[in-house]
């Protein structure tokens, strides 16, 4: 506060994970302030990027600087803040991938967090002698999740030092640190070597997330652990829904129900509800929703629209994801209804690895998937046409050589793990063409045709056409031969 922080003003947090990482946003948090975590492990041009879309009042690059010897002795108040903080204020800003090549901040509120920190206490069983892993990166939402699942409750926030947590180390420090609860996405949880799940004897809750869970890490995890599902973009204060402890049945496991005070909707095209077992768009509305998008009004206008289901005033958010009631009321999640990817717990857009690929200037069109080769072992795939005489088309030992280009952009989760190039375009109707010049427009001396005359209406009177069912005067109901012939009262 000393230093001008406040509600309202955006603190940026360049920090690794660590415990002073906790600290600086709780520092925030108290004084009002809004903070934006940042990776320092993303690449120099996405910090700029970031740093420079939300002109933060402040920015902490040092776990040195954490520290205030002149801060307040007692909890601040609205006394001690530059103005009292509202609920709609900006509690935390988060950037996630965007479909035109720039990533998107997502402002949330105060409003939402309270409610959830009490929610998930209570579904996933928090008491204060627990143990809470930190394992998500610092700008990832779900980090939220784990320090408002600790804290609040009284448990102990256990933070690992930096570094990937995989494999036989992400074993260890579940065991030395006797972890009862903790958040893995299904990616880095199939990583346990075979057995773990049975060595875990302090694991009481493990929470999936980030992406889809399969059956297979179900049947292995679920008959020794309580196991949720849980299931939220960060526009919905990090979760939306999730499930009761999952059942090793065999089937994919279910996303649950809406998390209390928040509402679900499974809708058409045209904004009607769909049937029990009929695929829906997942809308999410409730007082958790996000504030919307920093500095981009129309983004927000589009993605954030009013509810026809709730009280005046109130909005839901269009998810883009897929999903379907079952008989028991529970929710399944079926994909992505547009091109945005989902790779080890995080939202990438096709589209802004497709615009950095097309930036080559020896690639004509670009198409960026996610494939499962083998069993867990999901990548993202990069295939490319390349531009009428470009270079010859690379041999796969090339291929590290392309994926690294874009490295130096993002961090190695958004990079390309393989290229293919193909001399020919692509069948695929999602591929994004690169910008050409415009086409020369049209000689001036060039005389303008004049419109055609419509072609004159037949009346069904002339034509002398009867309804077969009350043999009043009628037309066909469509152009095609085999059209029905029916009057205005049929």
């Amino acid at each position: 506060m000393g230093q001008g922080v406040g509600p309202g003003r955006i603190v940026a947090l360049v920090l690794p994970r660590s415990v002073e990482s906790v600290v600086a946003r709780l520092a925030v948090a108290k004084a009002g302030g809004a903070y934006l975590p940042i990776d320092p492990d993303y690449p120099a041009e996405r910090v700029e990027l970031m740093l420079k879309d939300s002109a933060p009042h402040l920015v902490i690059e040092r776990t040195a600087e954490v520290e205030a010897p002149d801060g307040p002795s007692h909890r601040p108040t609205d006394e001690d803040r530059l103005t009292a903080v509202h609920p709609d204020d900006p509690a935390y800003v988060i950037y996630t991938s965007g479909s035109t090549g720039t990533p998107k901040g997502v402002v949330v509120t105060h409003r939402g967090i309270a409610g959830f920190a009490a929610a998930e206490a209570e579904h996933f069983q928090v008491r204060p002698d627990d143990r809470v892993l930190r394992f998500s990166s610092p700008g990832f939402d779900a980090s939220v999740l784990e320090l408002c699942m600790a804290l609040p409750s009284g448990a102990t926030l256990v933070v690992p030092e930096p570094g990937p947590l995989l494999g036989g180390h992400l074993a260890d420090v579940l065991r030395r640190q006797r972890i009862t609860h903790t958040l893995i996405p299904p990616a880095a949880l199939a990583t346990l070597p075979p057995g773990t799940e049975r060595e875990l004897p302090d694991l009481r809750t493990l929470i999936v997330g980030g992406d889809a869970c399969g059956a297979d890490l179900a049947a292995r995890w679920a008959p020794h652990h309580r196991m949720i599902n849980a299931y939220g973009p960060t526009e919905t204060t990090v979760v939306a829904t999730w499930s009761e402890p999952l059942d090793p049945d065999g089937a994919p496991p279910p996303i649950g129900r809406p998390i209390p005070n928040t509402r679900v909707h499974l809708l058409d095209a045209r904004l009607r509800p769909v049937p029990v077992g009929v695929a829906g768009e997942l809308w999410v509305s409730g007082p958790s929703l996000a504030r919307g998008y920093l500095g981009r009004a129309g983004l927000t206008a589009a993605r954030f629209v009013a509810d026809p289901f709730g009280p005046p005033g109130s909005r839901m958010y269009r998810t883009g994801d897929l999903a379907r009631y079952d008989a028991e009321g529970r929710l399944h999640h079926l994909g992505r209804g547009d091109h945005q990817l989902k790779l080890h717990g995080h939202r990438i857009e096709a589209g802004e690895v497709e615009t950095a690929l097309c930036g080559h200037p020896a690639v004509a069109e670009a198409v960026v998937t996610v494939r499962e080769d083998e069993p867990g072992a999901r990548r993202l795939v990069a295939h490319l046409v390349l531009a009428p005489g470009a270079a010859p088309r690379p041999t796969p030992s090339c291929a590290p050589i392309w994926a690294g280009r874009f490295r130096a952009r993002w961090s190695r989760r958004r990079s390309p793990c393989w290229t293919g190039c193909r001399s020919r375009r692509t069948a695929r109707p999602t591929a994004r063409r690169c910008p050409r010049p415009a086409p020369p427009p049209p000689p001036p001396h060039r005389p303008p045709t004049s419109p055609r005359a419509p072609p004159p209406r037949r009346s069904s009177r002339r034509s002398g056409r009867r309804c077969s069912r009350c043999r009043r005067s009628a037309r066909r109901t469509s152009s095609s031969p085999w059209a029905v012939t029916r009057s205005a009262v049929c």
